[in-house]
């Protein structure tokens, strides 16, 4: 039994070995993939805020335009539902 925990120490020691010994490259790719998705969520973000304000300015427009058609109704006398 001593020797298989001794293969064991053994296989972890390598296996943390093998995994320090990462590619730069590789961790560059990986930086510059993160940059250009945080760079995406911003752009998201910055749209998604554009498309509430404009929105927000649509029904602005639609409520005077049905305030609008609801006096010219009530005006000339024909029933609004």
């Amino acid at each position: 039994m001593p020797l298989a925990g001794s293969r064991r120490r053994w296989a972890l020691a390598l296996l943390v070995l093998a995994a320090g010994c990462r590619s730069p490259t590789a961790d560059a790719a990986i930086a510059e993939q993160l940059a250009q998705v945080s760079d995406a969520l911003i752009a998201m973000q910055d749209q998604i805020a554009m498309n509430s304000t404009t929105v927000d300015s649509l029904v602005q427009v639609v409520a005077r335009q049905d305030t609008l058609v609801k006096r010219l109704a009530a005006a000339s006398g024909v029933p609004v539902p």
